[in-house]
């Protein structure tokens, strides 16, 4: 097992920004850590069942992936672009220039983990190249999945800790976020859809 380069690949994939973590940072950044944690357990659960499934079908799924990603691709962009749009044009209360959409809750977090490329290539990637070479054990398997999926969701709370945080303290540039957030999701959809290879 080559450690330095497991936990390295780890802490890199799940940190960076992704549709997991600024969908989070930006609830958090409207919304508050509170109102957040309902998402989060939501992506938790959703990764939880996502790395599981990885776990048990890896081999076939890595033999058939060549088949379904573009359907991954498609959908994936098609919801993060939906969710882009949503942040960079929240309905807004008149009055007080408040949010008037609820949080995304425990629903939308599941769901995104599904339509989420970064984390199925995460779970697919990681035990196919790091954990099948090394051993078959349905333990290791598993413990890996339950892994990724606490490394995962420390990126995503780390990150709406950050989000929380603009909420304190850039209240007034709230337009300027939501535009720049719903960009950066915008541009996870472009780099999940395969356009990206073709114009670079």
């Amino acid at each position: 097992m080559q450690w330095t380069a497991f936990f390295t690949y780890i802490l890199i994939t799940c940190n960076t920004p992704g549709p997991n973590v600024v969908l989070a940072m930006n609830t958090a950044r409207i919304h508050g850590l509170r109102k957040t944690l309902p998402l989060i357990a939501g992506m938790m659960s959703g990764l939880l069942l996502l790395m599981t499934f990885c776990a048990i079908f890896n081999l076939l799924l890595a033999r058939l992936l060549p088949t379904l990603l573009p359907v991954l691709r498609t959908g994936g962009t098609v919801y993060i672009l939906w969710l882009a749009w949503k942040i960079a044009f929240p309905k807004r209360n008149s009055l007080e220039n408040a949010p008037a959409e609820d949080a995304p809750d425990f629903r939308h977090g599941f769901v995104l983990q599904f339509l989420n490329p970064k984390v199925i290539l995460l779970g697919l990637t990681t035990l196919s190249t790091f954990i099948l070479p090394w051993t078959t054990s349905k333990t290791w398997l598993f413990g890996c999945g339950v892994f990724l999926t606490l490394a995962c969701s420390n990126g995503v709370f780390l990150w709406s800790l950050l989000g929380a945080a603009q909420k304190r303290l850039m209240t007034e540039q709230g337009r300027f976020w939501d535009y720049l957030m719903g960009g950066l999701l915008a541009w996870c959809a472009f780099s999940v859809s395969g356009l990206k290879e073709l114009f670079f």
